[in-house]
């Protein structure tokens, strides 16, 4: 049975009504598991805010360490700790004593970002 999540992330420049003439953004973030594999998708629904975004990170608790991760051609980087992977894009970080797994993902990433477990290759 597939696990999945969804959240709507909007925002506008939260200190005047601009929001009103659409200066605001919408982005639909997906996480779901696929067998041994978890997919991260994004759909941007409102485009009217002038963002200076430059990437999410992903959390994920109670999580084994993956054994790669990657959004179609690209590989994403392993790296040593959770300041590391939020100021390195297309990374990723695994806290052994947490158990939570931290994915860096550039806000212009145009494909689904991968995580595999187990060496499994799809």
């Amino acid at each position: 049975m597939d696990e999945k999540a969804t959240y709507s992330f909007y925002e506008d420049d939260g200190a005047t009504l601009d929001y009103k003439d659409g200066e605001y953004n919408v982005t639909d973030l997906k996480v779901k598991r696929k067998g041994k594999h978890i997919e991260f998708k994004k759909k941007e629904k409102a485009t009217g805010y002038d963002t200076d975004l430059e990437s999410y990170t992903l959390k994920l608790n109670g999580e084994e360490a993956p054994t790669r991760v990657r959004a179609a051609k690209a590989k994403y980087k392993e790296v040593s700790s959770v300041e590391e992977v939020k100021s390195t894009q297309e990374s990723f970080f695994y806290d052994n004593e947490e158990e939570a797994l931290y994915v860096n993902v550039p806000a212009d990433e145009k494909h689904k970002v991968k995580i595999f477990f187990n060496g499994k290759k799809d």
